[in-house]
């Protein structure tokens, strides 16, 4: 528990492997994007195509002195499911089950690279969602001061969102879900405050939200 009597962090129990299936599949040259496309309440999906790896990236203010953790909830198609964060140090894989891996874990925001999760590509057919999130493990009290940019970039191009209209008190928030299409990882701009309870952390609602369905359990961090 947090001083203020939020659940300060929670680690989803694993639900097992999938073991890795060969992807068949025949490539098609990519339309290259020149140039960073914000996505707003008003222009909020993103088509990706092609092949290779999906980088989504969080960056906020050092002045800020916050822990973020960036983080994403994975659902395959066989019916397992994780979720890749720091808290727990589920790092996650992009060359086998999940598929998908988080590079480090940020605590203060002075890392100019952030925190970034890489999605497989290669692998996009397996997915059946797949949900970006972050929340708040200590620091501040909610995200209004704190500066949030997210940059998805595949291949095929380059997305943006800022996580600039939080609410008071909004300590989590559901950056974007992706779900597979026909030839494409579909990516759609949630931008979806959450307040965590003593009763339900921050991962829990944005779950119950979701419909992944997982098992979480408290978890903390070492100090610095």
């Amino acid at each position: 528990m947090s001083g203020d009597g939020r659940q300060r962090g929670i680690v989803q129990l694993g639900r097992g492997a999938s073991p890795a299936q060969p992807e068949l599949r025949t490539r098609q040259p990519l339309q290259p994007q020149t140039s960073t496309v914000q996505l707003t309440k008003q222009t909020p999906r993103a088509r990706i195509t092609g092949w290779g790896t999906l980088q989504v990236n969080l960056n906020w203010s050092v002045t800020a002195e916050a822990d973020l953790d960036l983080g994403c909830m994975v659902l395959t198609c066989d019916g397992t499911g994780t979720a890749v964060q720091p808290l727990g140090e589920t790092w996650g894989d992009l060359d086998t089950w999940p598929y998908v891996s988080i590079d480090q874990d940020d605590r203060t925001g002075e890392t100019s690279d952030g925190e970034t999760v890489r999605i497989s590509l290669e692998h996009r057919r397996q997915f059946k969602k797949l949900l970006v999130y972050v929340y708040i493990y200590e620091g501040a009290a909610d995200f209004r001061t704190l500066g949030g940019v997210v940059t998805v970039s595949a291949p095929s191009g380059t997305w943006r969102i800022h996580l600039d209209d939080s609410p008071a008190g909004a300590t989590a928030c559901a950056i974007a879900l992706l779900t597979p299409g026909r030839d494409t990882l579909d990516l759609r701009r949630e931008v979806r405050w959450f307040t965590a309870q003593p009763w339900l952390s921050n991962q829990q609602l944005i779950d119950q939200a979701y419909g992944f369905g997982f098992d979480w359990v408290p978890g903390s961090k070492p100090p610095l």
